[in-house]
């Protein structure tokens, strides 16, 4: 019968630039809702299960990317896989870096003229990396809410969603920047 674990870490990453912030979102985005297969090189069959949730949060010049797993399988083999989990993150958090380094700044707009909105399930947009913080009250984390302008419009633009698998809203001093982040398909592909 699978036993079931479940384990948080925080990262404190910088937060003081416009890249770093990206970086960490980048992050962030690759490993909310993912799902590892782990196996023991010793006994294949008794694999262990892990999803990945996160959060997070700037306080001042710090992104804090709060990451929570939760495990099940062959209890004698949760606490290794667990301990494992640490050398994936950072791993992420390297590939997050690497993310923001290839990013293209597609647009900016001043914050006070975009404000966001909860939305339902159905309308979500998963391929729009935003920050939890800037989430409205009631909105689920992390897909279930857009920005939009004064009119209500959403932004960015449905050609520029359309347009890219992967884009970043950054708040950065009085504006939002809009970056395109590469692919993680482009990423799986390549590693075939």
């Amino acid at each position: 019968m699978p036993k079931t674990l479940e384990r948080e870490w925080e990262f404190e990453l910088p937060g003081a630039k416009p890249e770093e912030i990206l970086a960490a979102l980048a992050t962030r985005d690759r490993l909310f809702g993912q799902t590892i297969t782990m196996e023991p090189e010793e006994d294949p069959a008794k694999s262990v299960e892990v999803w990945i949730g996160t959060s997070d949060a700037l306080a001042g010049k710090v992104y804090h990317l709060a990451v929570y797993a939760e495990l099940s399988g062959t209890k004698e083999y949760l606490e290794p896989a667990a301990d494992a989990l640490s050398e994936i993150f950072e791993e992420q958090i390297a590939a997050g870096t690497v993310d923001a380094k290839a990013a293209s700044l597609l647009e900016r707009q001043a914050a006070t003229a975009i404000s966001f909105k909860a939305v339902p399930e159905e309308a979500e947009l998963q391929q729009l990396v935003l920050p939890e913080w800037l989430a409205p009250e009631g909105a689920d984390l992390p897909w279930g809410f857009q920005p939009v302008d004064a009119k209500g419009k959403v932004w960015p633009s449905k050609k520029v969603l359309e347009s890219h698998d992967r884009l970043a809203v950054v708040p950065f001093g009085d504006e939002l920047l809009l970056y395109a982040l590469p692919s993680l398909e482009e990423e799986d592909s390549e590693g075939e």
